[in-house]
């Protein structure tokens, strides 16, 4: 059974993060069943929140950044 784990800043993202994290573990999912031919029912999706307090670039935390990277909206 594939395990996929997942870490994401959500001060990073924008909008509605619970349609995103569905929209994310559907495609994880799709792109493991299409290169293992495991069945979608084995597929599991952990997706863990990283505080931008607990997470750093380049040795400075995200949350004392004074303008955190953020994704590009599409």
């Amino acid at each position: 059974m594939p395990i996929v784990n997942l870490d994401i800043v959500p001060e990073l993202m924008n909008g509605d993060r619970g349609s995103q994290y569905q929209s994310i573990a559907r495609g994880i999912t799709e792109a493991i069943v299409a290169s293992t031919g495991a069945p979608a029912e084995s597929v599991h999706v952990l997706i863990n929140e990283v505080s931008a307090k607990t997470y750093s670039v380049a040795g400075t935390m995200l949350s004392e950044q004074s303008e955190p990277s953020r994704p590009v909206s599409r």
